[in-house]
């Protein structure tokens, strides 16, 4: 949509359109529906409590799925029905979601850190939901006193509060899993929560007053919680097991090299700086280099390992996560996607539609070659399965 759409992608600076609609296919399509994959699959495993019920996971999926289509749909060709429609489906998923995700992490007490994070990021996913309806509504509706500021509120809550949050508890998790190093103190995991919780209250505050200095401050909030998340990160690579990290790890490190980044042109915007696109370059570094990367590269070696656990049979060795995963696809999507990023940021600093649109064409075949892993491992683990005889 961004490489063949009709809009001005450069220097995108809101409102309905193709570009709006790609953008919520990456936060909502993207990041939320791995969100809750992710919880449904592996909260449970470090909970050890299942999901309440399977049947209100699929009602999630049918909630949230296509009221992604149908809301991206209203926002590409300003439908005000699939607009209301669309939003009113996916806040019922995301409610839903929520309620699921907060009861199962009742059981999370050893692992207090990650069950502050995602009480957090739930009620930040609560604010953004809300501040999503409201800015629907009032497309039609003049409702918001300062609709910027909301839309920014909105967009904050989402990047940093919702994803943010949940990826640094998850992280928490994953990485000591995915490098066989100790897991980080519940101490850290604490205090990216409140420092968090602080930034978000008063990015609220920024937008509903439309004071600069809540906003601001908020920011400097952020980047302190990201630096304990980071620190903490450090340390769990310094002292682990793994000591060869591939593909996935650079991608996950060049995340987190973005996260910062992220944050200071978020510092910049609210402090009045508004030049070389710089808007459209905050969303791109946040959304494409940051969390986009973070969950490249986590899905690179989760998703092997998570096959490679559901091909074991009882009685059975289990199949090698590396004979189930290809890496070449991996290695090309890899290119493709870092590529992409630096051309749609460098379009949007010289203002250039054609680079942008270049970009935005190297993610598009990146995506095809993840989504080749995708199938190849899907293809090997069916087999792994057959070839398996059952005891």
């Amino acid at each position: 949509m961004l490489a063949a759409g009709p809009d001005r992608v450069a220097g995108f600076r809101g409102g309905p359109g193709w570009v709006l609609a790609a953008l919520h296919l990456f936060t909502l399509g993207v990041l939320l529906t791995t969100a809750m994959g992710a919880s449904f699959q592996l909260l449970p495993m470090a909970t050890v409590r299942p999901v309440r019920s399977v049947g209100w996971v699929k009602l999630c999926f049918w909630l949230t799925v296509p009221g992604i289509a149908i809301l991206t749909h209203g926002m590409a060709l300003f439908d005000p029905s699939a607009l209301m429609l669309g939003g009113a489906l996916v806040g019922c998923g995301v409610l839903l979601f929520g309620a699921l995700l907060a009861d199962n992490l009742r059981s999370a007490g050893d692992m207090p850190g990650m069950r502050l994070c995602a009480g957090v990021a739930l009620a930040a996913l609560a604010v953004m939901a809300a501040l999503g309806l409201a800015l629907i509504a009032d497309l039609f509706v003049p409702i918001l006193p300062d609709r910027a500021s909301a839309a920014g509120a909105h967009l904050g809550m989402a990047l940093f509060g919702f994803f943010g949050l949940m990826a640094a508890g998850f992280s928490t998790i994953l990485v000591p899993m995915l490098t066989l190093g100790p897991a980080p103190s519940a101490a850290s995991g604490r205090a990216v929560a409140v420092a968090g919780g602080a930034g978000l209250t008063l990015l609220a505050l920024g937008g509903l007053t439309g004071t600069t200095a809540f906003t601001a401050a908020a920011v400097v909030a952020g980047l302190a919680a990201s630096a304990i998340h980071l620190h903490a990160m450090a340390g769990v690579l310094r002292r682990r097991m793994r000591r060869r990290l591939g593909t996935d790890f650079r991608l996950i490190r060049g995340a987190w090299a973005m996260l910062p980044l992220s944050l200071l042109l978020a510092l910049a915007l609210a402090l009045g700086v508004d030049g070389f696109n710089l808007p459209a370059v905050f969303v791109t570094v946040t959304v494409f280099g940051w969390l986009l990367s973070l969950l490249f590269g986590v899905l690179q070696r989760i998703a092997p390992f998570l096959a490679s656990v559901h091909a074991t049979r009882p009685g059975c060795p289990t199949p090698l996560v590396s004979r189930l995963a290809p890496e070449r696809p991996l290695a090309v999507h890899a290119a493709l996607h870092a590529a992409a990023v630096a051309l749609l940021v460098a379009g949007n600093l010289a203002d250039s539609d054609g680079i942008v649109r270049a970009g935005a064409l190297c993610g598009t075949a990146g995506a095809v070659s993840l989504l080749v892993f995708a199938v190849r491992l899907f293809v090997r683990t069916r087999t792994a399965l057959l070839s398996t005889p059952s005891h």
